[in-house]
């Protein structure tokens, strides 16, 4: 089952075209009208992320994070027309993760709401779950050293942070996007590709294959992909 994300919004062609798009992306998304009808919702049921429409009826999406952000660390993507910095500096303030503005390409809100959940789940390290395992190597969830056939291994923070990102996403793809977003700058302005490409081949290389299967697959047009089954123990 996909990651329930309870969209609040007030335009019914905008939330219904929001459901119907995270459904075929194979989340469980539900929609709502007000930040009441939100609240209520999240008394009473886990949700992975929350859209979240500023211009509501009755309290304001402004409002309705506030005292979300007082019972739980749910990640918010605010969804509004304001797109003026002052708003947004408010909305971030007040304990939203990101910000997207009205008319907004439903692609790069898919990659946001992608991004979103996957930092969530990077930073959901439970007792149950210290180490991430695949092939060769196990990686410490807390510590982030990396074990190769039970001998440490030497890897800078960036490529640390590459390889947990790629080995828990598992099997799904890591967008170069999010690698730039996550890793270097949020922003994702300021990397050129070439240095993607020379880290990328460099930690390639520093990690090797597994019966004859490399780690890191690149896969074409889109980004990454770590190669081999992860577990989690």
């Amino acid at each position: 089952m996909g990651e329930r994300i309870l969209i609040v919004e007030d335009e019914p062609s905008v939330r219904e075209g929001l459901i119907e798009a995270l459904a075929w992306e194979g989340y469980e998304p539900c929609g709502v009208e007000t930040g009441e009808e939100a609240l209520e919702k999240f008394q009473g049921e886990k949700w992975d992320l929350c859209i979240l429409d500023v211009k509501l009826p009755g309290e304001s999406g402004f409002e309705v994070c506030r005292k979300l952000r007082e019972h739980w660390q749910t990640p918010i993507l605010f969804l509004t027309a304001f797109s003026d910095e002052a708003n947004t500096v408010r909305g971030l303030e007040l304990g939203g993760d990101d910000y997207v503005a009205k008319p907004f390409r439903l692609k790069e809100l898919l990659s946001r709401v992608r991004s979103l959940i996957r930092r969530a789940r990077m930073g959901q390290e439970t007792e149950e779950g210290k180490y991430l395992t695949s092939g060769a190597f196990s990686l410490n969830l807390k510590s982030r050293k990396i074990e190769q056939n039970g001998e440490e291994l030497i890897f800078t923070p960036k490529e640390c942070q590459m390889v947990y990102l790629l080995m828990n996403a598992w099997p799904d793809k890591v967008s170069r996007q999010e690698l730039v977003e996550v890793v270097w700058d949020k922003n994702g302005k300021y990397i050129e590709d070439n240095t993607i490409r020379v880290h990328v081949s460099r930690l390639r290389e520093k990690l090797g294959t597994f019966e004859g299967k490399t780690y890191l697959e690149t896969v074409r047009g889109v980004g990454y992909r770590w190669n081999l089954p992860v577990k989690r123990q």
